[in-house]
């Protein structure tokens, strides 16, 4: 019998070979009864909105995230222009799947080609005012989620790395709610009172295991009952502070050794059964 669980539970298909198809992997988690989907870029470039839905429909998903808009710091026009297109795709798809959109802001290494010394606190700045103008330029049935991350993406990923800093960055703009991926938020201080305080800025929660590697390398991610960080004990401060939304397993085909997409949903299936008990 399917755990009840399950239904809370999503699945990125970040996870799953990059060719693999939506409908196949839609599949394979209704299978197993989990009840959502995070949805990345290539579904967006592949699929009209509609197309996402249905095929989300026929399997009984719900989409728990779509990602990722943002990126403002990119000094090159190119890249600036794809991350545009990629916004409006994913802004459009929102309205017609009633998910959150990821909001990821960009790091220092998007500045001026060769830019030595760039300065955080100036970059912040534009971050802050392009949340804004994002803001003012959402439709309001659009629920936007901006992401932290850990400091060791604040090169090309986010000048934004704690959960206060995030939650300060979007006090008062429409729209707008907080992302908290325990892989990049576990170290943080704040997670305690924000899960504690705010629980309802929360609108993407994604988890992971975090192996916290002998040799002081890196962090990198895990099956959920892997590493050094608990998570069920996340999971249960997330029910206390009253979060009832979607948990979604993220994690990245090749940095988990390339697994096939069943291996892999059968795995996260067992762990999150066990760790959410």
């Amino acid at each position: 019998m399917t755990h009840p669980i399950l239904r809370r539970f999503a699945i990125s298909l970040y996870g799953a070979p990059p060719d693999y198809p939506l409908e196949a992997f839609c599949a394979l988690l209704a299978s197993h009864g989990i009840g959502g989907i995070g949805l990345t870029p290539p579904v967006f470039s592949a699929h009209a909105p509609e197309e996402i839905a249905a095929v989300l429909a026929r399997h009984g998903l719900r989409a728990a995230s779509l990602n990722s808009a943002g990126y403002f710091l990119h000094a090159d026009p190119a890249e600036a222009a794809a991350q545009a297109a990629l916004d409006a795709r994913l802004l459009a798809a929102a309205l017609v799947l009633q998910a959150p959109v990821n909001v990821i802001p960009g790091g220092l290494l998007h500045t001026l080609p060769g830019a030595a010394g760039a300065d955080p606190a100036l970059l912040r700045a534009a971050t802050r005012r392009a949340l804004a103008a994002m803001a003012a330029a959402t439709p309001k049935d659009v629920a936007l989620s901006l992401e932290p991350m850990h400091p060791m993406a604040m090169g090309l990923r986010s000048c934004l790395n704690q959960l206060s800093a995030a939650r300060d960055a979007i006090q008062d703009l429409p729209g707008f709610g907080l992302t908290l991926d325990l892989f990049h938020s576990y170290w943080d201080d704040g997670i305690e009172a924000l899960l504690r305080d705010t629980a309802g800025l929360l609108r993407v929660v994604q988890v992971c295991g975090v192996v916290l590697p002998r040799d002081g390398g890196p962090p990198r991610r895990a099956a959920l009952r892997q590493g050094e960080i608990d998570v069920a004990a996340f999971l249960r401060a997330l029910d206390a502070a009253g979060y009832d939304g979607m948990i979604e397993y993220e994690v990245f085909f090749d940095a988990m050794g390339r697994p096939t997409p069943e291996a892999l949903v059968e795995q996260a299936v067992r762990d999150f059964a066990a760790i959410s008990g």
